[in-house]
């Protein structure tokens, strides 16, 4: 299982040279079970108050994190401000209208210790969670959503780079 900073675990380069892989190793998306083991106490907290929701925002974050890899700059780069933005916006749509859960749980998920990236990423999930309202009220699909996302990165609302 790859680590918060998104590297490849041991096991998952092993696995990869014993599959005779070459380059890149193609991280896989991971479940509920194994994303709860990872997951900080304030974000435990979250899951027992908000099962259903919290299973939403596992499953979009997946969403983000092929949106990010495939943009590159998976570590304090493009990808990763993206990533962070358009995971918030899909969580904000799944919370509601100016529900405050998606930015409980984000806040949770940044309060970690040694998060030298965490004044980035409340900035780029903020403006997610502005994203998934906007969404929500305009009636956006998930694709014009992530449109909307890029244009930000694009126009210099996201943050990008410690």
């Amino acid at each position: 299982m790859a680590n918060y900073l998104n590297r490849p675990s041991i096991f998952e380069i092993a696995t990869a040279f014993e599959d005779g892989q070459e380059g890149e190793i193609k991280q896989k998306d991971k479940g509920p079970y194994e994303t709860y083991r990872d997951l900080s106490d304030d974000e435990k907290s979250f899951v027992f108050k908000h099962p259903t929701l919290a299973y939403k925002f596992n499953n979009n974050a997946n969403k983000a994190k092929r949106i990010g890899r495939e943009l590159g700059g998976t570590v304090n780069g493009y990808g990763d401000a993206v990533r962070h933005c358009y995971w918030c916006a899909l969580n904000q749509m799944d919370a509601g209208l100016n529900s405050s859960r998606a930015k409980e749980f984000g806040d949770a998920h940044e309060n970690i210790p040694n998060n030298e990236a965490k004044t980035m990423d409340l900035h780029n999930n903020s403006v997610g969670y502005h994203l998934g309202n906007q969404a929500i009220i305009n009636g956006w699909s998930e694709q014009e959503l992530l449109n909307q996302v890029i244009n930000a990165a694009n126009n210099g609302k996201l943050q990008i780079g410690l």
